[in-house]
């Protein structure tokens, strides 16, 4: 008795079912993992620029951040420039750093959350030469601008108390997507060293006094699409309040 095989048209019928449904699942499985790999990046990210805050109030032996002069001065302070050099040296493992004055990669353009495809043309990117901007050694940039450690509007209302300096963060660096709301973060900085993301509950709360108007995510779509998917949010979302919703969805991009 012979052997059952398959025929040639059975296999090409597999192949070809097979490489269909891969056509179909494909982009959603790079997506999701690009998805993961930016907010691992965005932990990470966060988690150096907090420990450089806390090795700073250690060295000032200081209970706050406000204490350590840490962000005392303006942007365009060339001794301000010099003294956070040297702190944030001093404080994490540092590869570049750039001052006020000098963009930290002038020919990278970023882009809003949607739609991805528009290039920022006022400067809301790297080539900005705003603040103070540093590389550390896994390709993360940030740039910082100090806001004195001023106290916000509602102080009682919120962990945040005072507005030190405002932090953007590029977690990979000059890797796609090079997006505000995939790889480009926004944060303030508060009186404990903490990073708050923008537009944030705590955020919301200390600068407007309530999560119900346009400083909260949840309620302005134009910052990170609302509690909604992308697909259905407005024209254009500029995806500045992204990092606010990944953290207060459990760490995962709902958009």
């Amino acid at each position: 008795m012979g052997k059952k095989a398959f025929t040639f048209a059975e296999v090409m019928i597999t192949l070809t079912v097979i490489g269909v449904v891969a056509a179909l699942t494909m982009p959603g499985i790079v997506k999701h993992y690009h998805q993961k790999e930016y907010v691992t990046q965005l932990q990470k990210s966060l988690s150096q620029f907090e420990q450089a805050m806390q090795n700073i109030m250690f060295r000032h032996e200081c209970t706050d951040i406000i204490c350590t002069g840490a962000f005392d001065g303006t942007a365009s302070d060339t001794s301000w420039n010099s003294k956070f050099e040297q702190e944030m040296t001093k404080s994490i493992k540092i590869i570049k750093t750039v001052s006020n004055g000098t963009a930290i990669q002038p020919n990278l353009q970023s882009a809003p959350l949607k739609p991805k495809n528009t290039k920022l043309t006022d400067a809301k990117d790297w080539r900005s030469t705003e603040g103070f901007k540093f590389m550390t050694p896994d390709g993360a940039m940030y740039v910082v601008v100090p806001k004195g450690c001023t106290t916000v509007a509602y102080p009682n209302l919120s962990t945040i108390e005072n507005f030190c300096a405002e932090v953007t963060i590029d977690v990979n660096s000059l890797r796609r997507p090079n997006q505000y709301g995939r790889d480009i973060f926004k944060f303030i900085v508060g009186q404990n060293g903490h990073l708050y993301a923008m537009y944030g509950r705590d955020y919301a709360k200390a600068f407007s006094g309530s999560v119900s108007g346009n400083n909260y995510w949840r309620t302005n779509e134009a910052l990170c699409a609302g509690e909604g998917i992308l697909d259905d949010a407005p024209e254009n979302v500029s995806g500045e309040g992204c990092a606010a919703r990944i953290m207060e969805e459990g760490w995962k991009m709902t958009y």
